[in-house]
C-alpha cells in the first residue's frame, strides 16, 4: 500500500465516523471504534469516557436525544506513525435556530489499523475559540 493508498484509507475512515455521527447510527459507530478499555473519548463540554462500554453508552445518549447531527469536517490534516494515525480537522455543525448558522469544533480522531482496517481509539472535540471560525472549505474530506 502506498502513501497515498494509507492516507486516503484514514481518510475514509474519518469520513466514517462523521457520516455516523451525521446519521446517528450507533451500529456504524460500534463498527468503527474498537472495543477496548483503552478507547478515549471527549465529547465538548464533557469529561473524559474511557473503555468502549462508557463510549458506547454516550454515543446511544446522544442519538437518542439529539438524532441525526448535521456536521461535515473540513480541513483535514493526516498525520501517520506505522499502525496509529490521527487526523486534525474542523468540525461544521449547521443549526437552524432562528437562521442557518455553522458552529465550530476543532477534533482529533486517532485511529489503529488492525487487520489491514483503520478503527477508531480515540475522538476529542472542543468548541473552536471565536477568533477562528469562519467559513472553511470540506477541503481534505471524503463524503
Amino acid at each position: 500500500m502506498t502513501d497515498s493508498d494509507t492516507r486516503q484509507a484514514i481518510l475514509i475512515a474519518n469520513a466514517a465516523f462523521y457520516m455516523a455521527l451525521a446519521e446517528a447510527d450507533l451500529t456504524a459507530m460500534e463498527d468503527l471504534w474498537q472495543h477496548s478499555p483503552e478507547v478515549e473519548c471527549i465529547h465538548p463540554g464533557w469529561d473524559r469516557l474511557r473503555g468502549w462500554p462508557a463510549i458506547r453508552e454516550s454515543w446511544a445518549v446522544i442519538f437518542q436525544n439529539q438524532g441525526p447531527f448535521p456536521v461535515k469536517p473540513s480541513e483535514a490534516v493526516v498525520y501517520q506513525r506505522g499502525d496509529l494515525a490521527w487526523v486534525s480537522c474542523y468540525e461544521n455543525i449547521t443549526s437552524q435556530a432562528e437562521s442557518l448558522e455553522i458552529n465550530q469544533t476543532v477534533a482529533t480522531n486517532m485511529f489503529e489499523r488492525v487487520g489491514g482496517r483503520w478503527q477508531m481509539v480515540a475522538h476529542h472535540a472542543s468548541p473552536a475559540p471565536p477568533s477562528i471560525t469562519r467559513s472553511r472549505s470540506w477541503t481534505g474530506s471524503i463524503n
